[in-house]
């Protein structure tokens, strides 16, 4: 006899055999993403004839290679620069696009994605002040320049402007905020001038071709003596010191709001003591045997790191912020060094992605810099850097890279035009010197 219970479990085993009953389903297979190539460009905000940007593709489920395109086109020719072996495209616009937008577009596998470029006409150079010609082109292949050069320049707290006249000149010029022009003080070889908290111009005289002075020229015009060197030789190298035994192989100074008096040298930062001493603030400065400058041991391998563990490039052009960080123009980089001597890299890279690609504007690690150039800061602590190639570049605290202004600078035929030295202590305007005049250009 078949009870309840034998009926139930009779009616359980039946459905299981015959697929009833719970049990786990198979998963159904996803389907794979669609393919698409992402763009990003290092901004999208670029000025005509001025620095490059980089695009920089992001392929999903479609492979290489990658063929590009630029819509509209200038009449000059292609400026789009591309490398089937390198996952990356650079633009720059040309001098006679009229259009105030530009269309990148990559291609790979059948698909198409487009990016966007907003161009923004350069600001108008307007010619400020003539300088007195103290020099004579010289024929050439390029022409140059013989004769005295207004070779540096800095400003007072008033916006008085002060040039530094090279030898056989050897004057410090002084132009006042209506244009006019006065010799200021004579020394014997002006090569680079810094304002201090003390309203003092201090100047680095060079004295024959291996020593250096550091003057202090006071309101009433006195002058005086902080420190000198004694003669570089390349078989000891750099010496840090008391002034008259340290030795530099060349100075270019800024004086911190403190009223501390530094100078970029070689490959090291220097630090100038009042007592006139001679100190590494940062870097690794010129061994023995080693020619100064760039060439200085490691050269070619930057650091970040505190003090003398960092490594420069080759540090040219320095300046001070109104909490006293220093900014150090470092051929490809912008370094930054704190009060207790940390440096960090600001913005630029080691590397270029073309040949021919000199300037680049980004943020950070994503701009290329060509090389060293005349700099300068605002009372905001951007910085404005000059290049060869004629770009004005602003740098934000934050590292932000952006052109403002397109001056030629060097100029073929007319080398008269190099610009050599930058002020940007007035709001939204940058005072551009090159050996002929003082011009001033509308950045914001």
């Amino acid at each position: 006899m078949i009870n309840a219970r034998h009926l139930a479990m009779f009616s359980s085993v039946l459905l299981t055999a015959c697929g009833g009953g719970t049990h786990d389903t198979a998963p159904v297979p996803s389907l794979p993403p669609a393919p698409t190539i992402a763009l990003a460009a290092s901004t999208t905000s670029m000025m005509q004839n001025g620095a490059a940007v980089e695009i920089t593709p992001t392929l999903t489920g479609v492979t290489g290679p990658v063929t590009w395109s630029v819509t509209p086109k200038a009449n000059i020719g292609e400026t789009l620069y591309t490398d089937p072996n390198k996952p990356i495209a650079a633009y720059a616009t040309p001098y006679d696009l009229t259009a105030d937008k530009v269309t990148i577009t990559a291609s790979a596998g059948g698909i198409s994605n487009s990016i966007q470029l907003n161009v923004k006409p350069a600001p108008v150079l307007v010619p400020w002040v003539t300088l007195p010609v103290t020099w004579k082109v010289a024929f050439g292949d390029p022409p140059y320049l013989t004769g005295a050069r207004p070779v540096d320049s800095a400003a007072d707290q008033s916006g008085n402007l002060y040039i530094a006249y090279s030898s056989p000149e050897s004057d410090i010029k002084k132009v006042a905020t209506d244009g006019s022009i006065t010799t200021y003080a004579s020394v014997n070889e002006p090569i680079s001038l810094a304002f201090g908290p003390d309203r003092a111009l201090y100047v680095v005289d060079k004295l024959g071709t291996a020593a250096y002075a550091i003057r202090r020229i006071a309101g009433d015009g006195t002058v005086s003596t902080l420190t000198q060197t004694a003669p570089y030789d390349t078989a000891t190298g750099t010496i840090d010191g008391a002034s008259g035994v340290a030795t530099a192989a060349t100075l270019k100074i800024a004086v911190a709001p403190d009223g501390t008096v530094y100078a970029t040298d070689g490959s090291r930062v220097r630090k100038i003591a009042p007592n006139g001493s001679f100190s590494t603030f940062a870097g690794g400065g010129c061994e023995a045997g080693a020619i100064s400058g760039s060439a200085c041991a490691p050269g070619t391998n930057p650091v970040d790191g505190p003090g003398t563990q960092a490594r420069f490039m080759g540090p040219a052009q320095i300046v001070t912020d109104k909490a006293g960080n220093l900014y150090v123009s470092d051929v490809f980089l912008i370094r930054k060094i704190t009060p207790a001597g940390a440096v960090t890299t600001l913005a630029g890279r080691t590397t270029r992605s073309f040949d021919f690609v000199d300037d680049v504007d980004g943020t950070g690690s994503a701009a290329f810099f060509g090389g060293n150039g005349p700099m300068a800061i605002d009372a905001a602590g951007n910085l404005y850097k000059h290049s060869f190639t004629g770009n004005v570049r602003k740098i934000t605290p934050s590292g932000v890279v952006t052109t403002v202004a397109i001056a030629s600078g060097y100029a073929g035929a007319t080398p008269q035009n190099r610009i050599v030295s930058l002020y940007a202590g007035i709001p939204g305007v940058v005072l551009l010197q090159s050996y002929a005049q003082l011009s001033k250009a509308q950045v914001d």
